[in-house]
């Protein structure tokens, strides 16, 4: 069979969330190259430090970058460090080695005070919501020796029970999937070692789509429920020569929900639409089946 002449176009707006103050995922440094080490980022700006509270990891960096008009310092309340002024537009880096809650404040600006909580162990805040049985990908790191066994726990009301089992790379980072059921709180433990909770919301999302023909021009059209601003949704045909349902194109849902592919077709063809995770892969929801096309003659 011939393949389509599939020409796509995706029309769909991208609602970023709100950016987590705790660090990306990187390296501890245990023994491992410095390239693999996390620099962490926090603004300064005329009246405060933003974000002002950020978790990291034994051995990442932080880096305070004046953005105001005004020159501000970055002390720590215990006077073990401390840098000079910092000018407009210059910055200050420190690297924690210890775990601890290190407080800190400007010299200048009293008022002006932040903490940066180092960890042994990080689980990486999820990116986006999951779905009742579908399993869901969480990372973290540790500043913990490879192998290091490594306990995902999760608490969604009476308190945090063991859901899975993970080790230490020698990256310092770990993986492993979850299959939630409902929304919980998550974090990751080793030995006397626990990280910060992070929240992973769990819904139930529904998914229609329709289309509409104009000889050879359709317009696929979906819808996501609850509201998913930013969910991704990928368009599959049937297609003979690849056995089977295919991704042909991918969009972002907009602030409405909604996502519009747009396509050329030779053939009539049987499609739908999924809701997936990130990836593009982890299917999350899934449509009516649609026939698209020009009418079979």
């Amino acid at each position: 069979m011939r393949r389509a002449a599939i020409v796509l176009a995706a029309a769909a707006a991208l609602t970023l969330g709100a950016a987590t103050a705790s660090a990306q995922m990187g390296h501890d440094g245990h023994g491992m190259d410095d390239s693999a080490l996390s620099t962490i980022g926090v603004s300064m700006s005329v009246s405060a430090y933003a974000p002002s509270t950020i978790e990291v990891l034994v051995g990442d960096t932080v880096q305070w970058s004046n953005d105001s008009i005004r020159a501000h310092t970055v002390s720590a309340d215990d006077g073990s460090w401390s840098s000079a002024q910092i000018p407009s537009t210059d910055s200050f880096t420190h690297r924690f080695d210890a775990a601890g809650a290190i407080a800190y404040y400007c010299k200048l600006h009293v008022f002006m005070r932040g903490v940066v909580n180092v960890e042994r162990i990080l689980l990486g805040a999820p990116k986006e919501p999951g779905a009742p049985g579908r399993p869901y990908a969480l990372h973290g790191r540790a500043a913990l020796a490879p192998g290091a066994p490594v306990t995902i726990e999760a608490d969604a009301g009476p308190g945090f029970q063991p859901v899975a089992q993970t080790t230490v790379g020698a990256d310092g980072n770990f993986d492993t999937d979850v299959v939630p059921r409902t929304s919980a709180s998550y974090r990751a433990v080793s030995g006397t070692d626990a990280s910060p909770a992070q929240q992973l919301l769990v819904l139930d999302r529904k998914l229609a789509a329709s289309a509409r023909t104009r000889g050879r021009r359709v317009t696929v059209s979906a819808g996501v429920a609850p509201a998913s601003p930013g969910a991704t949704v990928v368009l599959q045909l049937r297609l003979k020569d690849r056995f089977g349902w295919w991704p042909v194109a991918r969009a972002k849902v907009d602030h409405h929900s909604r996502a519009n592919f747009r396509l050329r077709l030779r053939h009539r063809y049987a499609a739908r639409v999924v809701l997936t995770l990130a990836d593009g892969a982890t299917r999350l929801a899934l449509s009516r089946t649609l026939h698209i096309g020009p009418p079979s003659r």
